[in-house]
């Protein structure tokens, strides 16, 4: 649904770009059946989550291509997907010929393939032999016409479509839905490629509550002509507390404000309070539907020692509703005796390792 289709008669099949561009020949798709039209179109989308056509950018294309092919269309096929004729893979291997052999593709990335072929002295004649039996083109351009992204396109174009991922992993794993083999890919690129900000990002939308409702039909599927039901996600209460202590910078307090304000955008259905606290609650504010004015206008004034255990009686006393708590810290404090609300700790670059946590999950800032 974030492709922009385009029909071109000089694209022999498919083909996408970085970009989301989604080009293809409506004569070699109209030979097509329904089942492998379903099969492509997945293909192609699994070429820019994966990201291939940014990875592959300065390697030898040719090779990438049939790497990223290989990895793509094993996971098709172990999901039970059609494809066209190609680089389809049987129980995790492909053969080139009897002395080329690559095994395992259900543990390697697209990478790890291309490197075996450019390792093996017979590959540029086992590419050649094989050239043209993937069914689409791969396009390293942001236009599909030889122009370059620059640094910048591309460190956007990477977070977006990592934040596409994530959104919609996160999704298939709450519906049961995630395919075989996606699991692996899927987390070593959040973990490689998204940063603290995004796992913090995916760990809520895990969390939040939802349910489903026919009083409004899900707009995106109004084009398809069938009658489905909405997402309907239910408002949740959730405390956010900041470490004002001596050992936080005011440059970590201002990322730390601004994350709150990346929250409060994202989630509409979030009842946040905030907590400011040193070793004792210095200010409680009530930040609810997404409105950040508040956040946006604190004046917060570091010292002191630090103690979490005031946050944990104040919610306890009155906040029981509270689904977790989010504590901005570097680690250094007084805990509480057990974890009475889930709890996420993202801490400081310089701060604790995770060892040093009695309880609930870790994030570390980026350095």
């Amino acid at each position: 649904m974030n492709l922009k289709v385009v029909e071109r008669d000089d694209i022999p099949s498919m083909a996408v770009d970085n970009k989301g561009n989604l080009f293809y020949n409506s004569k070699w798709v109209d030979k097509l059946t329904d089942g492998q039209i379903k099969g492509v179109l997945i293909h192609e989308v699994l070429h820019i989550a994966l990201e291939h056509l940014i990875r592959g950018m300065n390697k030898e294309h040719e090779i990438y291509n049939i790497a990223g092919d290989l990895v793509i269309n094993n996971i098709l096929v172990s999901n039970n997907f059609e494809l066209p004729k190609g680089l389809i893979p049987y129980q995790n291997e492909f053969e080139f010929n009897p002395k080329l052999i690559i095994t395992d593709l259900d543990k390697k990335s697209a990478d790890e393939v291309y490197n075996e072929l450019m390792a093996n002295e017979q590959v540029k004649k086992a590419v050649g032999q094989k050239s043209g039996c993937g069914f689409d083109e791969h396009i390293y351009s942001k236009d599909g016409k030889g122009n370059t992204d620059k640094d910048g396109d591309l460190k956007q174009t990477k977070k977006k479509w990592n934040r596409l991922l994530s959104e919609a992993s996160v999704y298939a794993k709450q519906q049961g839905k995630l395919p075989q083999g996606m699991d692996r890919h899927i987390d070593t690129l959040l973990n490689e490629k998204i940063n603290w900000k995004s796992i913090l990002y995916k760990y809520i939308t895990r969390e939040l509550p939802y349910d489903y409702t026919y009083n409004r039909p899900s707009k995106k599927s109004r084009a398809t002509g069938i009658y489905l039901p909405s997402v309907l996600r239910e408002s949740i209460d959730i405390v956010v507390s900041i470490d004002t202590s001596g050992s936080i910078s005011q440059t970590e307090l201002s990322e730390f404000l601004g994350e709150i304000i990346g929250i409060a955008k994202s989630f509409n259905n979030i009842a946040m309070k905030l907590i400011v606290c040193d070793s004792d609650i210095k200010e409680v504010y009530d930040i609810r539907n997404g409105s950040i004015a508040t956040i946006q206008n604190l004046k917060i004034k570091g010292g002191g020692g630090t103690s979490h255990k005031p946050i944990y009686d104040y919610i306890s006393e009155n906040l029981p509703n509270t689904k977790f708590v989010i504590n901005f810290t570097d680690g250094y404090t007084d805990f509480p005796d057990y974890e009475s609300t889930r709890t996420i700790w993202v801490i400081t670059s310089n701060g604790c390792e995770e060892s040093y946590l009695p309880f609930g999950e870790y994030i570390k800032l980026d350095k």
